[in-house]
């Protein structure tokens, strides 16, 4: 009787660990490819992981964006924003330069066997730091507005925003005009809820002052939305201050 108790038991704790020991398997074959993709080091290799690296950079840092634009108070984006866009540049860098250097160091002795062993790892690091640096401070090349892409009402009317910085005696002024004014009534700025400018006379031409922008989230910016004739909005821009040059 107690053997056959025994056997239950065995058999019930077989049957509870089996799924453990299968996930853990699965992961460790993941782990395990991997490691040999990574390590993997023929030329078609080396290309074939710095195209996929710089297309999946690329939709990360796009899809960070288009969020961000609809959604600056999730400032947890920009560090997937950071990683995509330091990912484009880096990521073929890592494949076609460090892993191969650092193999071929590998091979030889001396300080160069020393600095090969921690050349892709020390590297790695740097990576992550820009990715933070820039994701806690963001450059204006790597924050894209796409709201003011996709912030209209399908109009043909699409004129650029043309902005610029300049500092003056009353601190930094933002000039801003539109490419062309063709089928646009009105202009009105306005930052938070604060309504800076309200123009209906082309060119449409406008100029304000950093201490008039209300912050959002720690950044200073302002939206600008043209309407037509009938008083309807036809496009739609927001224009952080990190983004515009010179301010």
């Amino acid at each position: 009787m107690t053997d056959e108790s025994t056997d239950a038991e065995s058999a019930r704790s077989d049957a509870s660990a089996s799924p453990i020991r299968a996930v853990t398997g699965l992961v460790g074959s993941a782990w395990t490819a991997l490691k040999t993709v990574y390590y993997a080091n023929s030329l078609s290799w080396r290309f074939l992981k710095s195209g996929t690296l710089i297309l999946f950079g690329f939709f990360l840092w796009a899809g960070a964006n288009v969020l961000y634009s609809y959604n600056p108070g999730m400032t947890a984006l920009r560090y997937p924003m950071a990683y995509g866009f330091v990912l484009i540049l880096y990521g073929p860098f890592h494949h076609l330069v460090v892993l191969p250097l650092a193999f071929r160091w590998r091979r030889e002795s001396g300080t160069r066997r020393t600095v090969g062993r921690k050349l892709p790892n020390a590297m790695l690091a740097v990576f992550l730091t820009v990715v933070l640096v820039l994701g806690t401070a963001p450059v204006g090349a790597m924050v894209v507005d796409f709201q003011s892409t996709l912030g209209s009402d399908g109009s043909d009317v699409s004129p650029d925003l043309l902005c610029e910085g300049a500092e003056t005696e009353n601190g930094t002024e933002i000039s801003c005009e539109l490419s062309e004014s063709e089928g646009i009534d009105r202009v009105v700025v306005t930052s938070g809820d604060t309504q800076l400018v309200d123009d209906s006379e082309p060119p449409y031409e406008f100029t304000i002052r950093e201490r008039e922008l209300e912050s959002v989230t720690g950044e200073k910016q302002f939206t600008v939305e043209l309407e037509d004739e009938d008083g309807t909005m036809i496009r739609r821009y927001t224009r952080r201050l990190s983004m515009i040059e010179g301010a």
